[in-house]
């Protein structure tokens, strides 16, 4: 017995002394039945005061008094986090302590005996503050001095105060910071997070979303847009310029004129500037009549052509006809020419006499076998040679339209040496 007092001192010493190092402590009135295995049953009352040594952990002091027996206890309370909700927490406890018990035996002699006892049990704690929480307990009490089992069922107000278990720090190294550069992998100013367009090449303005700008909108980009200022809906090139398939200097949406040449001067519309001219010309006839050998007489056939010229002096009032004779080879030359102007002579004198040609407008010439058109050493060629031919010669005026042009350019340079030298060589070869 003497014992189990010194062994429940150490017991309850060991927390007094932690008690300035650890944890929180615990005051608890109990109240509760006390059922003996000998005795009488009955009220309990008690007073517990506890230490937390550790979150899940604590230990308690107890001493209480039911009808016919007093008890001082040691007992450690486990109540596991895994086991807690916000407001309750279960318990599981174990401890030993003295039992001093006064019963009547079966002698009815009045007996009284201290004894060790051993806890062991379960509760409930509910918090109701930080401070406050009820407390519900269940617990068996072996006396094993005796061989008796005793059952106590409790409740109690419990109240906790004082400092808090101090806690361990734990060191840890300050990091230091890493500054990370969002990726941009075509060096536009536009992280790749946010680039639309994430290919853009080097150098080009961009927008906010990484894609080029184009102020025009007329999908050639800025940075290579040689007419940034392109009327919206044009139609434009690679260059962002409009389009001039005919370059003519007038753009394909206003040129009504596509497919002009590119040397030609053209005005707004895209067409080409004419100018018109007054123009005067001669008018030349020539018709040929062909005579028999040695003769001057017009064949009857071929007094159609006379009146061709005929027809032609008389709708160019200012016009002059004249009249040249040929004859072959045949014979003296001195008689072919007398020859061939007896024959103009004759062309001459039907269109004065039969077509009324006023005869100063009308010239007849002799020109014998000087201009042969053909072979004098067949019959056929001095058949061709033997003719008479009406040149009628006029001016007339006209009004000529042309196409104004741009000048050529002049050649320079090693091109211009080139071609005076291949110049040169041509007329050298001729």
């Amino acid at each position: 017995m003497k014992l189990n007092r010194i062994a429940l001192a150490v017991v309850l010493a060991a927390p007094l002394a932690a008690s300035a190092q650890t944890g929180l402590f615990s005051v608890t009135p109990l109240l509760g039945y006390h059922s003996p295995d000998k005795g009488d049953a009955g009220a309990y009352v008690g007073l517990a005061a506890g230490l937390r040594i550790a979150p899940a952990v604590a230990i308690e002091a107890e001493y209480g008094k039911a009808s016919d027996a007093k008890l001082l206890n040691a007992n450690m309370l486990i109540s596991p986090e895994s086991w807690a909700t916000s407001t309750l927490s279960p318990y599981v406890l174990a401890g030993f302590g003295q039992q001093d018990l006064d019963y009547v035996n079966t002698g009815k002699k009045t007996v009284a005996t201290t004894d060790t006892v051993m806890n062991l049990g379960g509760g409930v704690v509910y918090g109701l503050s930080d401070v406050l929480s009820l407390r519900a307990e269940l617990r068996g009490i072996h006396n094993s001095d005796k061989s008796m089992t005793d059952y106590l069922v409790l409740t109690g107000l419990q109240y906790g105060f004082g400092g808090k278990q101090e806690q361990v720090v734990e060191y840890v190294a300050p990091v230091e910071p890493v500054n990370v550069v969002p990726a941009d992998t075509d060096g536009d100013g536009v992280v790749d997070a946010n680039d639309r367009c994430p290919n853009t090449p080097s150098g080009w303005e961009v927008s906010v979303d990484g894609c080029p700008l184009d102020s025009d909108r007329d999908r050639v980009p800025n940075s290579i847009d040689e007419c940034p200022n392109t009327p919206s809906g044009m139609q434009v090139g690679a260059n962002g310029c409009p389009l001039d398939e005919d370059k003519d200097g007038v753009t394909d949406s206003k040129d009504k004129c596509p497919g002009t040449a590119i040397n030609v001067i053209v005005d707004d519309k895209g067409c080409a500037k004419t100018v018109t001219k007054e123009v005067k010309e001669a008018i030349k006839e020539e018709i040929n009549i062909v005579f028999d050998s040695s003769k001057s007489i017009i064949k009857p056939e071929f007094k159609g052509e006379v009146a061709k010229v005929a027809d032609l002096a008389k709708a160019n009032g200012n016009a002059f006809i004249t009249i040249e004779g040929h004859t072959d080879a045949s014979g003296n030359p001195a008689k072919n020419k007398v020859l061939s102007q007896e024959r103009a002579t004759a062309v001459m004198n039907m269109l004065i006499s039969d077509y009324g040609i006023p005869a100063a407008r009308v010239t007849a010439i002799g020109f014998g076998s000087s201009k042969p058109v053909a072979d004098n050493t067949t019959v056929d060629g001095k058949a061709k040679n033997r003719r008479v031919i009406a040149v009628l010669t006029a001016e007339k005026t006209s009004m000529v339209t042309t196409v104004m042009t741009k000048p050529a350019k002049a050649v320079t340079g090693k091109k211009a040496v080139k071609k005076g030298k291949k110049g040169a060589a041509k007329k050298k070869a001729k």
